[in-house]
């Protein structure tokens, strides 16, 4: 740029800091797709109104806000720079973010994590990322495994997401068969299982795919707001049970995390995540 609108958006900041403040609007537009208000957006950053609208109008000028009716939102060239970068990655972007996502879950827990996602065919859930852990005695397993859908936590994941009619499909007409002595078969119990998977956000099996082995899922969710993914976690039973909870809670925060990256933004809440 030469002069323009565009170097207004910093000129009339602090350099850096006005950078981060215009990578904040932008995120917070993205996540009001009605729009929002000046104040509103100037409460949620604690930033002073005439700040924000000068940073406004410099991204309008670039067509990336536009305003209508009092409130602010995305303008088509934020659409497109979007549009632009996913174009570039062959799979949404999903394993490029999740990657470095997944070397820092097995680093801070120590265990295993994979990305999950459906076959073509919503036949099983397959592998598409792994890092394994340095342990010894660790779950092991390889990009492109495929695993059942009804007993892996990835694949409950799934169940509890996906919009209808597939998941109750699915569970009503699927094979069931056990893989372990724990495996989970009964279709009434499944069901149960699931709305739980959907009311916590995240699932948990023990012993159920794999003999000895805690699987911990997430959904991944895209800009559309459809679970495209789980991140999985998968540790030895016998090491992971008595820290369930904790592990449960990284793995739902890589969840979320990963989900913002490909561009999810939820209603956003007044109180904080736990």
């Amino acid at each position: 740029m030469d002069g323009g609108a565009g170097n207004a958006i910093l000129d009339r900041g602090h350099g850096p800091r006005s950078v981060a403040r215009v990578l904040q609007l932008l995120d917070r537009l993205a996540g009001a797709p009605q729009g929002a208000s000046l104040a509103a957006l100037a409460q949620a950053m604690d930033a002073p109104k005439t700040t924000l609208l000068g940073l406004l109008r410099g991204l309008a000028a670039e067509g990336y806000a536009v305003q209508a009716n009092g409130v602010w939102r995305l303008g088509p060239e934020a659409y497109g720079l979007a549009r632009a970068i996913l174009a570039g990655q062959q799979d949404g972007g999903l394993g490029t973010a999740g990657r470095p996502l997944l070397e820092r879950l097995a680093e801070e827990t120590g265990e295993s994590a994979m990305l999950s996602v459906l076959a073509p065919d919503r036949s099983a859930m397959v592998y598409t990322e792994k890092v394994e852990s340095r342990t010894a005695l660790r779950f092991s397993a390889s990009v492109g495994d495929h695993r059942p859908i009804h007993c892996t936590a990835s694949g409950r994941v799934m169940l509890a997401y996906l919009p209808p009619p597939w998941p109750e499909e699915f569970l009503s007409k699927a094979r069931l068969t056990p893989l372990t002595r724990t495996s989970v078969t009964d279709r009434r119990s499944l069901r149960r299982i699931v709305a739980e998977v959907r009311e916590q956000g995240y699932a948990v099996t023990l012993g159920e795919a794999t003999e000895g082995v805690v699987g911990i899922a997430a959904p991944v969710f895209d800009a559309r707001g459809e679970v495209v993914a789980a991140i999985v976690l998968a540790a030895p039973l016998v090491r992971a049970q008595p820290k369930l909870a904790g592990l449960a809670r990284q793995v739902r925060r890589a969840g979320r995390e990963l989900s913002h990256q490909m561009g999810y933004r939820p209603a956003r809440r007044d109180k904080k995540e736990e």
